[in-house]
């Protein structure tokens, strides 16, 4: 059972009743105005910081560790088992370094984020790859590329990547649906759109804003 979202065992907290029953039934702790790992848990829309694919970042190792309040890791250890096994692969994979292993057209970087018998497809075009002819797709395909990472979701065994992949001469959003295997993709399947601006067809019509 879940009791906060730093880890740490309320049911077994002295303070327990003065806090109002723990972390997660409270809006606010009772020893100031805000909790920095509450705060930033709860926005990224995760029940316990174990969730997190950032886990065990640096804000909650500093309170694990902290030299009068922490408990010496002890609450990173209770994250990581409410987190699970196949949580916790998902969340050792490194999505930020595979994206620009992608964009960068690194051929032996990618191979390490693949099983043996990975199967890769891109919808758009219709095309199903193996691992070595996907990274020869990739790593042949024209031109000089970055990415930036747009948004990034957990699911049950995987991960949800939406990346902007671009060049000097184009750009192009990626959905991309990966499952994971010991913490690496067993089956990538992405979905390539084009960066634009709005039509004018529709900008006649003076709906809507941008996003950002």
């Amino acid at each position: 059972m879940i009791e906060s979202r730093c880890g740490i065992l309320c049911s077994q907290c002295e303070y327990l009743e003065q806090c109002g029953g723990g972390c997660i039934k409270i809006s606010k702790p009772f020893w100031g105005d805000s909790c920095p790992v509450k705060d930033c848990c709860e926005g990224r829309g995760h029940d316990h910081c174990g969730q997190c694919l950032e886990f065990p970042c640096a804000l909650l190792t500093q309170f694990a560790y902290d030299t009068e309040e922490g408990d010496n890791g002890k609450r990173i250890e209770t994250c990581r088992s409410w987190a699970g096994k196949s949580q916790c692969e998902i969340i050792a994979f490194d999505v930020g370094h595979f994206i620009q292993a992608i964009a960068k057209q690194d051929a032996n970087a990618l191979r390490e984020y693949f099983t043996p018998d990975a199967v890769i497809c891109w919808h758009d075009s219709n095309e199903q790859f193996t691992v070595d002819e996907y990274i020869r797709a990739n790593c042949e395909y024209p031109g000089e590329w970055n990415g930036e990472i747009q948004r990034i979701e957990r699911i049950e065994n995987g991960i949800i990547m939406v990346t902007k992949i671009f060049s000097n001469e184009s750009a192009h959003l990626v959905t991309a649906f990966a499952k994971l295997t010991a913490g690496k993709i067993s089956r990538l399947d992405e979905y390539y759109s084009n960066c634009g601006e709005t039509p004018k067809w529709r900008k006649e019509m003076k709906i809507g804003k941008p996003i950002i």
